[in-house]
């Protein structure tokens, strides 16, 4: 069960959210390879010889600061063809609404024990998320 795509809101958040996260990784020292849209990682850059897959989201409801009240961070299910075809070497930047912080999670913390189903107003009953607990990400500040 999953929610269907919204072309709205993918025209309205993926190319600011890709934007800065290019801009994030090259002040990281990374190498830009690919952008192209391929439904697969948002960005493909090298840093060091490796090649690193980068997969942007934004989470409109994140106005500003993390809200204390959120203990963990949602991924949707659907995210799991990247880590399947990454070998879970992907990394997902998950970005408040004004694109000013995010959180980095590893593929690899996106296990099968952290896939499970959601509550809220815009999930469908049975939507599964990768929950992660906020404190095993990094934030960010972009």
């Amino acid at each position: 069960m999953r929610k269907p795509f919204e072309q709205h809101l993918y025209d309205k958040h993926d190319n600011p959210a890709k934007e800065k996260l290019v801009e994030l990784l090259e002040r990281e020292g990374h190498t830009i390879r690919n952008v192209s849209e391929n439904y697969y990682a948002d960005v493909v850059s090298e840093k060091g010889g490796i090649t690193v897959y980068s997969e942007a989201e934004v989470k409109t409801a994140w106005k500003d600061t993390w809200p204390e009240t959120w203990a963990e961070i949602r991924i949707p299910e659907r995210k799991k063809r990247l880590l399947d075809k990454y070998d879970s070497n992907v990394n997902f930047y998950v970005f408040n609404s004004s694109l000013s912080q995010c959180w980095l999670i590893r593929g690899s913390q996106m296990t099968d024990e952290k896939l499970k189903p959601a509550f809220g107003r815009q999930i469908r009953k049975g939507e599964k998320f990768f929950h992660i607990d906020y404190t095993e990400a990094e934030l960010v500040v972009v």
